[in-house]
């Protein structure tokens, strides 16, 4: 197989993914790669931008979902505060009433209503916060397609969220991917050495992880629940999971703001490159 040939395979949709060499690029079973001439199973991936001018004019702007995600992300973090706080409050009011002590139904009513309203506010805002954060996801893991051979399609980095099991894993990895390689492209450019944010990706994913499994578990425990106890347990549970929200939401705050950073800098790199080749 000849350069040429080989730039051609990098086209095919029988390629594998992930895969940059002659020996393993081809997707299809006992295919002899050293053909002469053309491959007849050759089948071009109009996703699959080449030429150097071609990948810069495809790549498309991230900055502005970036810091969009992070603001909403940062409201979400302000409801949580708010929801611990107002979980405390109801702590202390089931104590009372444990203790048989007097509570007006003013009281109960006003906790009641505090403790909508935030839920309320709260799942519109997480809501919100989850579009903001797969559109900006998506659209960085589509630039890194357009520079490099990823392991997976574009539409994986919002699909994976939503498919059973593959949703533990799949978007970690594709949020490693895109850190590794973007900081390999950026150092195999510049003098700068910058280094990988993986251990905060790593934290970023376990406390999602936990987050997930402490919330569905207190959604079983609430619709169980039929004593005064039961209800003083599912709100120390409330207040562990909404303190654990605040610490998600920053270290999910520095880790997109930490790789919009690095999308940023190859974006200048790519475009002085450009500029140098048109002087």
């Amino acid at each position: 197989m000849t350069d040429s040939q080989f730039e051609r395979c990098k086209q095919c949709l029988n390629r594998k993914r992930a895969v940059d060499n002659k020996e393993g690029i081809c997707n299809i079973k006992g295919k002899n790669l050293d053909f002469v001439g053309v491959c007849f199973d050759y089948d071009e991936d109009p996703q699959v931008v080449v030429g150097t001018t071609n990948k810069r004019e495809a790549i498309k702007p991230n900055l502005e979902r970036a810091k969009i995600a992070q603001a909403l992300i940062w409201v979400v973090m302000a409801l949580d505060a708010a929801s611990a706080f107002s979980s405390y409050l109801q702590y202390n009011l089931l104590l009372l009433l444990k203790n048989e002590e007097y509570v007006s139904d003013l009281v109960l009513d006003s906790n009641d209503n505090r403790e909508q309203i935030i839920a309320l506010m709260y799942l519109v805002a997480f809501v919100v916060s989850i579009v903001t954060f797969l559109r900006w996801f998506r659209r960085a893991y589509y630039n890194l397609n357009i520079r490099v051979n990823c392991s997976h399609f574009e539409w994986w980095a919002v699909g994976a969220w939503f498919v059973p099991i593959i949703s533990l894993f799949r978007p970690y990895q594709i949020m490693k991917e895109m850190d590794l390689k973007t900081t390999n492209l950026i150092n195999s450019k510049t003098n700068n050495q910058v280094k990988s944010d993986v251990t905060v990706i790593g934290l970023w994913w376990a406390l999602w992880i936990i987050s997930n499994y402490i919330g569905q578990y207190l959604f079983k425990m609430v619709s169980k629940i039929q004593t005064i106890d039961g209800f003083l347990n599912s709100t120390l549970v409330e207040i562990i999971n909404s303190i654990l929200g605040v610490v998600l939401a920053v270290v999910t705050v520095v880790t997109i703001r930490s790789y919009s950073k690095k999308e940023t800098m190859i974006d200048e790199i790519e475009n002085r490159e450009a500029r140098t080749l048109n002087l």
